[in-house]
């Protein structure tokens, strides 16, 4: 994700109260306006493909405790990319599941996990013995405050910050079927992401399932790419969904049912079951942070 800003100001003060007002906006990371004298809008830019379909290595796979249903071929290639590789808990042995299903040449070619983590309660400690043979990092997060998938996001900072890693991009490899509160928790950990700060802000953090993928839309403007293989998809969906809170003011571009300073709330009108005019990016301003998801066919 690129940010940008567009900035406007009157001259209203002198010069070094300008640029001090402006650091602390751009510090604070938030869009505002401020009378007639400057406004701010937050301009992020989102691209998919930079670690779905590109060679891109500047991203972490976390493997949840869900089946993992994408394609053994997209799957090799996603896991073996990344710069860092993470099981969580359970996860692990649904990894270890996935990979016992591969032929064995391809097994071999297959990394091992950076690091496993999570409470293990649900992990087999055959598989735990595996992994911890196989010289990878095991790191026991106890706490019952938070899901096994937040303290993994804790402990992937960590990692990334003592190995001097750098990422943009965080995918959590889950499914959306199940238990509704799992579901649930996901997207909470994808706002305690911001709220908390519990990863560097340069990364963001998606949540990818059977073959969709969602993220957060945090206030501002956002230009989405849309990769041809998803816009052109005869069964291509996304969503706008609000999370937590009622968004005041939604607006559209490039969707077949666009929105024009739209309220989005539970009880009244929530963009679910939309999809694409065929433009290559969609545009969306937002007031309130939205769940957005959106087909990826390419992983099945």
């Amino acid at each position: 994700m690129l940010i940008c800003y567009f900035i406007k100001y009157k001259m209203s003060m002198n010069g070094l109260n300008v640029i001090k007002k402006l650091n602390s906006i751009l510090y604070m990371q938030q869009r505002f306006c401020q009378g007639p004298c400057a406004c701010i809008v937050k301009c992020y830019k989102w691209d998919i493909s930079e670690f779905i379909m590109g060679p891109s290595s500047r991203y972490a796979v976390l493997i949840l405790n869900r089946p993992v249903q994408q394609s053994m071929e997209f799957m090799s290639k996603f896991w073996n990319n990344a710069s860092v590789r993470v099981t969580v808990d359970g996860g692990t042995t649904q990894w270890k599941k996935f990979l016992n299903n591969m032929p064995e040449e391809r097994q071999l070619s297959m990394k091992n996990p950076d690091l496993v983590t999570g409470d293990f309660d649900s992990i087999l400690p055959e598989v735990k013995e595996h992994f911890t043979k196989k010289g990878c990092k095991i790191v026991h997060t106890p706490d019952q405050n938070h899901t096994d998938f937040t303290k993994a996001i804790m402990e992937l900072n960590k990692h990334i910050k003592q190995e001097k890693i750098q990422i943009s991009h965080v995918i959590a490899v889950a499914q959306n079927s199940g238990r509704l509160d799992h579901t649930l928790g996901n997207i909470q950990t994808l706002f305690l992401v911001k709220e908390k700060n519990i990863l560097c802000p340069e990364a963001n953090v998606y949540i990818m399932s059977d073959d969709s993928i969602s993220w957060l839309l945090y206030p501002g403007d956002h230009i989405i790419s849309i990769p041809e293989v998803v816009r052109q998809h005869k069964r291509a969906w996304c969503s706008l969904v609000p999370v937590g809170e009622a968004c005041l003011s939604v607006t559209s571009s490039g969707l077949k049912w666009n929105l024009v300073n739209q309220s989005l709330k539970f009880g009244d009108i929530v963009s679910t079951s939309n999809t694409f005019d065929g433009s290559e990016v969609v545009k969306i301003k937002c007031s309130h942070p939205i769940l957005w998801s959106m087909r990826i066919p390419m992983v099945k």
